[in-house]
């Protein structure tokens, strides 16, 4: 494809993808490909076709002959007939970054390149890095972010999952020191060089997210007398019969489960949507519906079916739906002929969630102070206080975040946010003639339990110091941390100092949060302890010891590409 600007490319429909390069008239092919790190590369096979007279073909790699050999010509000429050279013996090491293989012959009678076969000697190399569509750089020497620093020394612990989807927190690191007296965590611009700014959600692997609990179509009820159909979400019984009135009917019994606060979602307590249409109803008849869910039995809904493509919904409220065990909903239809009668679709959704609430609780030259509510919240009922120091009061925060001037843009841009779970995010100024930036990684300020799915440490009350930008913060679990927030043209630091565990010193006192499902799809990839040699996020490396921890990306990503580094600084910690 990246050959046909400068080549000709023709179909042969023995080629493995129809198409080939034509070299002619004394061409040479240079194709550039990109590496993640320096790497043993080694060309395994070419496969081409040549229907003229023998030639001999010229390989190298970074203007360095790897080979070289004689191209064979079909019998009987067919340009159709390829031929491997295999591979071959010289392995090449190549340094990070871009790099050049160059085919050339010294005939003008021309052959065909279908495909070159390249190993690379890299686990975590993916199509796109080979390509040059994600770019890489070497690692880099932060000098600067060696910390100086007392006793002891703080454990990270891998605690990290895999996930197709770009929207799941699946990368978690929480960080042990039991005697952690300050620490400073800064948000900076990533290391490479790059303009791209993609900024918004990626849900197209992201299922749960999926307006859909679960979903059934195309159920025929016309030759049915007990049917059980089963889905990954739910399980659908339907049965007819004859009640004691000689009248016929169809029940339909679903069975499902809904995922809550132990998996990190809202499902149980958001309210959902249940609907069904149908197909060849005879005449206008009833449907009753009845659910049970953590309350026990609801009463009984009805709605009438008007014929023939009947339809019928029923709203169902907030905090109906349990996940200590399973969920049911009943269906009873009167009908009198089953004839040509289907289901064209049944199914449960998500009820539409309101916008957040937002407040405006300050605002100044220097900075804006914003409250927000958000609609469900995960952790509903529970909420935080956030007072400033002016005596004002807010009840029912989320989180709140807090806006800077733009230097060089009009306006201000979101450098903090704080959410009621304990969650932070940070962000630099964006760069000139970039209007905002995305968030990407976090930390999970305060005492969390490791093994839950979405780890949170609730806060009870911030006391924010709008003139210093310096937060008293108050934990659920008891604890408390003095928070100081620094803002300049370079980096957004958060200085947390003053630190109180609260009833479980073994906890971790911060969490790295971020997303990685692949090279060029992540929002981290690597972390660096103590300025030591890089890990890949991803690792099975246990735990690592060290007071200087930072994660950032090697690799440009196609999810949220500008999103800050973090880097996390032991300032002080006492071994007594």
């Amino acid at each position: 494809m990246k050959s046909g600007v400068n080549h000709k490319v023709r179909d042969l429909y023995n080629a493995a993808n129809n198409k080939v390069v034509l070299l002619e008239n004394g061409e040479h092919l240079s194709l550039i490909f990109c590496l993640r790190i320096a790497s043993m590369v080694e060309i395994s096979d070419i496969r081409y076709s040549n229907a003229n007279e023998t030639d001999t073909v010229i390989v190298k790699l970074d203007d360095e002959i790897v080979a070289a050999f004689a191209t064979n010509r079909s019998t009987p000429p067919d340009w159709n007939t390829f031929m491997s050279t295999g591979r071959f013996p010289t392995r090449s090491y190549l340094d990070i970054g871009s790099n050049i293989l160059q085919i050339s012959f010294n005939s003008t009678d021309g052959m065909t390149i279908d495909y070159i076969d390249i190993d690379v000697d890299d686990r975590l190399i993916t199509q796109e890095i080979a390509m040059c569509d994600v770019t890489c750089i070497k690692d880099f020497n932060p000098n600067w972010q060696h910390p100086v620093v007392s006793e002891g020394l703080s454990v990270a612990m891998q605690k990290s999952y895999t996930t197709k989807c770009s929207e799941i927190s699946n990368v978690n690191i929480p960080i042990y020191d039991k005697f952690v007296k300050s620490y400073e965590i800064i948000a900076a611009s990533p290391q490479y060089k790059s303009f791209s700014n993609p900024r918004y959600e990626n849900t197209s692997e992201c299922y749960h997210l999926s307006r859909f609990l679960w979903i059934f179509r195309n159920i025929s009820l016309s030759n049915v007398t007990s049917e059980t159909i089963q889905t990954d979400k739910a399980t659908a019984y339907i049965s007819k019969g004859v009640n004691s009135s000689a009248e016929s009917f169809i029940t339909i019994l679903l069975i499902f489960n809904v995922e809550g606060r132990s998996k990190g979602m809202i499902d149980t307590d958001r309210g959902s949507v249940l609907r069904i249409q149908f197909n060849g109803v005879p005449e206008q008849t009833t449907i009753q519906m009845q659910y049970k869910g953590r309350a026990g039995i609801s009463s009984i809904e009805e709605r009438i079916l008007d014929p023939p493509g009947a339809k019928a919904s029923w709203e169902i409220p907030d905090f109906t739906w349990t996940d200590a065990n399973l969920n049911s909903i009943y269906l009873y239809i009167n009908s009198s002929s089953y004839l040509n009668l289907s289901i064209v679709a049944l199914y449960l959704t998500r009820r539409q969630l309101l916008p957040d609430k937002v407040v405006g609780v300050y605002k100044d030259d220097d900075v804006i102070v914003e409250a927000v509510n958000v609609d469900l919240w995960w952790l509903t009922p529970n909420a935080m206080q956030l007072t400033l120091s002016n005596g004002q009061s807010y009840n029912d925060v989320s989180y709140f975040r807090i806006y800077k001037p733009a230097i060089w843009n009009e306006g201000y841009v979101q450098v903090f946010v704080m959410y009621h779970d304990g969650n932070v995010r940070l962000l630099p100024v964006p760069p000139e003639g970039v209007d905002w930036i995305p968030f990407g990684s976090s930390v999970l300020i305060g005492q969390a339990n490791p093994t839950d799915v979405r780890p949170y440490s609730a806060i009870t009350n911030v006391s924010l110091d709008i003139e210093t930008l310096r937060m008293d913060v108050m934990y659920a679990d008891g604890g408390s941390a003095k928070l100081e927030l620094q803002n300049n043209l370079v980096e957004t630091r958060l200085i947390v100092s003053n630190i109180f565990f609260g009833a479980n010193i073994d906890q971790p006192f911060i969490t790295f949060r971020s997303m990685y499902v692949s090279m060029g799809n992540c929002d981290v990839d690597h972390v660096r302890v103590n300025g030591a040699n890089p890990t890949h996020i991803m690792d099975d490396f246990g735990f690592i010891m060290g007071r200087s921890f930072i994660f950032y990306r090697k690799c440009t990503s196609k999810h949220l590409n500008l999103s800050p580094d973090i880097y996390i600084n032991i300032k002080r910690s006492k071994t007594k």
